[in-house]
């Protein structure tokens, strides 16, 4: 059996969240090996130069039919066919990029254990959510206190059956990928074994990685949140400068409802900043 991958699915809006996240793997990668699973206007060597990286990249092409549906759904399928063949494997999004060694998750995920990212809130995974999974979890009330993300997911071959039943139940008209995913990691038992990283050291949803409290920043080389714990991974599309304006219009709001002063205000501008430095940097390539 190999030893670990990096999973990771994209379309051509997602290319340079692509490139940064395996000039990141560069870095923090070890010895893994890249499984992409790409639409065809990625599958062009002008646009990512796949021969470039000092590690093996295995190509999964998409049939181009729906990429909203085959880059959120049926990437689960063809991820959960290739898993087998590692001890384990760590399911990413295009617009990831690590930024601390992550060897200690992979060897977590190989002993039988599941290593994801926390949402930052608790869903009551209630009669409503289990109608619109067509899941009976034989409780009324389910409130969820492990409620993670879709990505990331450190997984063993044992654990790839929950991928797998992620595509086979999924509607379009019903529940989204994250959330049919943590329900049936409910039915399936797979939070008995689930450790879930804070939001700010793996996924930032819902602005944690820039809210105040917890806003990112640098010391002695080392990417911290603001309570001083190690973060290991930066989720954002940093290469959109719509979507740049529309973080800074967002947190300004927060700001203002919280009621949080200037020196608030300059944490969250201080972490935007070193996030997107962190991000051009490994676009660049200036890692290389």
């Amino acid at each position: 059996m190999k030893k670990y991958a990096f999973m990771v699915s994209a379309s051509g809006y997602y290319v340079p969240g692509l490139k940064a996240l395996l000039n990141s793997i560069e870095d923090y990668g070890l010895d893994a090996e890249v499984v992409a699973f790409i639409s065809p206007d990625v599958d062009d060597s002008r646009v990512i130069d796949w021969d470039s990286y000092n590690r093996k990249i295995i190509i999964l092409r998409s049939k181009g039919e729906n990429d909203k549906v085959e880059m959120v759904v049926d990437r689960f399928k063809r991820f959960a066919e290739v898993g087998k063949e590692y001890a384990s494997v760590c399911i990413l999004d295009a617009d990831m990029f690590l930024t601390a060694n992550v060897k200690l998750f992979f060897k977590i995920a190989e002993a039988g254990f599941i290593v994801a990212g926390s949402n930052g809130m608790i869903i009551n995974f209630d009669k409503n959510y289990q109608e619109a999974a067509s899941i009976d979890l034989a409780a009324r009330d389910w409130s969820y206190p492990q409620v993670h993300t879709t990505v990331p997911l450190f997984l063993s071959p044992k654990d790839l059956d929950w991928l797998e039943a992620v595509f086979d139940i999924w509607r379009p008209d019903r529940l989204d990928d994250f959330l049919l995913l943590n329900i049936l990691g409910i039915r399936m038992s797979k939070y008995e074994r689930m450790l879930v990283m804070p939001p700010y050291m793996f996924t930032g949803i819902h602005h944690w990685q820039m809210k105040p409290e917890t806003a990112l920043f640098e010391k002695a080389g080392l990417l911290l949140s603001g309570t001083e714990e190690q973060v290991y991974m930066v989720h954002g599309k940093w290469w959109d400068k719509k979507w740049l304006l529309g973080l800074w219009d967002t947190m300004e709001r927060y700001l203002q409802t919280e009621d949080m002063g200037g020196r608030c205000e300059r944490k969250t501008k201080n972490a935007i900043g070193l996030l997107k430095d962190k991000f051009e940097y490994y676009l660049n390539g200036e890692n290389l």
